[in-house]
């Protein structure tokens, strides 16, 4: 989950990047420093391929800077609008010249397209190169504030008080910039637990489909349902901008939750062994468990034992219909169909569609 934090915030995509392994290998870096230090981590990025290509960083040169990244590390990955001047992104830009790719998997520094004169970035003047630029953006007190507040939000809900973000930022600066201590501290914190939190948050399309996967148990290549997450508006490897998805309630539109009903119904009747889903090994029941019984089971899994009243009783009468004999047949529907048939009921309910 982390991952697809840093994937939504220092973004790029195949469709500029190409058919080759520049955006699998910065997925790699994501997963192995994601937790540790931000400042190491951006100079990681700085240098990274799929970052360089996608944000034009490989033609900077001396002779003519191109500003892209100098302003996206500013504007989206520490500081925010408004913290920074265009004089900013210009120095900051001069000082990343020479940053360039050799074909796509392999960062080149280019000594002679880089700017060795002293550039004027943030009130401090000296020959600075691109780890000084981020060095300087870390040592500033908003940038602390910026990422903690960014952590928070992704976690719990948008718009956090202010002493939130003030707790949040010094055990960052005191951790030297290390993101687990910050994220830890979200985790033990009261608010996270408190009103504010429950169901503040809309569960993006990848963390619906592979919170699913994970609680049912479902056996998966996940490849039958990629073009199901790319339906519900997230395509992986390919935000739509250099912001990142919008996330929250622009997840919901009338195209993208039919389509979470869609992923819901599939998940519930999954009978391959590219999307497997067996109820019996989930669910300890059987024809004469009380329905309200399978019901709690599900919402304790499903929706964290938070349910409406209203909500947890049309489930309980849904499923005690489907063991009713039909009037037309007299026929009743087997067990497992009773159980998969409940199971999207729950998937398909707008309880699960938050968290």
């Amino acid at each position: 989950k982390m991952t697809l934090f840093w994937h939504g915030i220092l973004t790029s995509s195949f469709r500029k990047t190409g058919s080759n392994p520049a955006m699998y290998n910065q997925n790699v870096l994501f997963r192995r420093m994601g937790m540790d230090r931000y400042n190491a981590m951006l100079k990681s990025v700085s240098r990274d391929p799929a970052m360089l290509i996608y944000l034009d960083s490989r033609k900077n040169k001396k002779r003519k800077p191109n500003e892209n990244y100098s302003r996206e590390l500013m504007e989206l990955f520490t500081l925010g609008i408004g913290n920074y001047t265009e004089d900013d992104v210009r120095e900051s830009a001069r000082a990343f010249t020479g940053f360039q790719v050799r074909g796509y998997e392999e960062f080149i520094f280019n000594a002679r397209q880089h700017d060795t004169n002293d550039k004027t970035f943030l009130g401090q003047t000296g020959n600075w190169d691109g780890d000084d630029v981020v060095d300087i953006i870390m040592s500033q007190p908003v940038a602390a504030e910026y990422i903690a507040r960014r952590l928070w939000e992704f976690f719990a809900y948008p718009d956090p008080e202010p002493a939130i973000v003030t707790r949040l930022a010094q055990i960052f600066r005191e951790g030297d910039t290390r993101i687990r201590p910050v994220v830890r501290a979200i985790f033990e914190s009261d608010e996270f637990y408190g009103p504010r939190a429950v169901h503040a948050l809309v569960k993006g399309p990848a963390e619906l489909v592979a919170t699913t996967v994970r609680s049912l148990g479902i056996d998966t290549n996940f490849a039958v349902l990629t073009k199901r997450v790319t339906a519900m508006g997230q395509e992986l490897f390919a935000p739509p901008n250099v912001a990142g998805w919008g996330g929250g309630a622009t997840w919901i539109n009338s195209a993208t939750l039919l389509e979470r009903i869609n992923m819901a119904n599939a998940v519930a009747t999954g009978r391959r062994s590219r999307l497997l889903f067996e109820p019996a090994r989930l669910i300890d029941a059987d024809r004469d468990t009380p329905p309200r019984e399978i019901v709690d089971f599900l919402v304790d899994l499903l929706l964290g034992g938070e349910v409406q009243a209203a909500t947890g009783d049309a489930m309980t009468a849904h499923l005690r219909d489907l063991a009713v004999p039909r009037a037309a047949t007299g026929h009743i529907a087997p067990f497992d169909e009773q159980l998969r048939s409940l199971v999207y009921l729950v998937l398909a309910s707008p309880d699960y569609q938050v968290a």
